[in-house]
């Protein structure tokens, strides 16, 4: 597959879609390495910016890995862990604990769904999503960098809205009409690439957590598609854990986990709003 020049779709947006289908085609397996920035500069006729906005996409999704000096591989499968909790916000959260809460909105437009996305979000190819990217501080520290993606169809009108002041839940709920259900969550552990420690303001290399899944409509919908990378040093995930229905039919609670990232950190709900 080539660029396509005569197409209103970005340069990077095509190149991502190319590195997607190559890696869900399984012609570059798991821990293969993709092609230097230079030889994909070179393949593809593109400028470094193109590819280095790509390859940070790519990681964002958790498709590829990135090491410095030595570059990026495709990533591995991980093992899934089941996380039961509230359905609620950031914004909620740090309100409730009384901590002040700065967002800044790093981009709030449309573009075409990828394959990736399509699938989780169950659209059409070449769909339009809306994509909400956001830099959440806490207490005056970068705390966490959220990437959603919402179906176009569905969301429109956030587009027209000032994201850095309100809860995403409260406007899909509150403006939009729509009632959340429900969500399905992963964390895994990283390293920050460049561009994510630039905003985050750790070093590369730093260890993050990933949050990332989809959030459902009561209908079955899914309305939201999200990745988020928090500081590791910064954050701690608490964890519900109930026990399944025994034979008997008794049921209870059988443990309650939290999950520390660093002395000082404080509780994050499983949330990317």
């Amino acid at each position: 597959m080539l660029i396509d020049r005569s197409s209103p779709v970005p340069y990077y947006y095509q190149l991502r879609q190319i590195l997607e289908a190559e890696i869900g085609s399984g012609r570059v397996g798991t821990g293969d390495r993709l092609p230097s920035e230079a030889e994909l500069c070179n393949r593809y006729g593109v400028s470094r910016t193109v590819v280095r906005q790509t390859l940070s996409d790519l990681e964002n999704e958790s498709l590829i890995v990135r090491f410095k000096g030595r570059g990026s591989f495709v990533a591995g499968p991980k093992t899934s862990e089941h996380l039961v909790q509230s359905l609620t916000s950031l914004h909620e959260d740090v309100q409730a604990r009384g901590q002040t809460l700065e967002t800044r909105v790093l981009r709030l437009e449309t573009e075409p769904v990828s394959p990736y996305v399509a699938d989780i979000l169950k659209l059409a190819p070449g769909a339009e999503i809306v994509l909400l990217e956001r830099l959440r501080i806490v207490d005056g520290v970068p705390w966490q960098l959220t990437t959603a993606y919402l179906p176009y169809a569905l969301c429109a009108p956030v587009l027209e809205l000032d994201m850095s002041q309100r809860s995403l839940y409260e406007v899909l709920e509150q403006d939009l009409g729509l009632e959340l259900h429900r969500g399905r969550r992963s964390v895994e552990s990283a390293l920050a690439g460049r561009i994510v420690a630039e905003h985050l303001a750790i070093r590369e290399n730093d260890p993050v957590l990933i949050l990332s899944g989809a959030t459902y409509l009561s209908d079955g919908r899914p309305i939201e598609h999200f990745v988020g990378v928090h500081r590791g040093d910064r954050s701690r995930f608490d964890v519900e854990l109930y026990r399944p229905l025994a034979p008997s039919g008794n049921t209870g609670i059988a443990a309650v986990v939290a999950e520390r990232a660093g002395s000082t950190a404080s509780t994050l709900l499983l949330d990317q709003d």
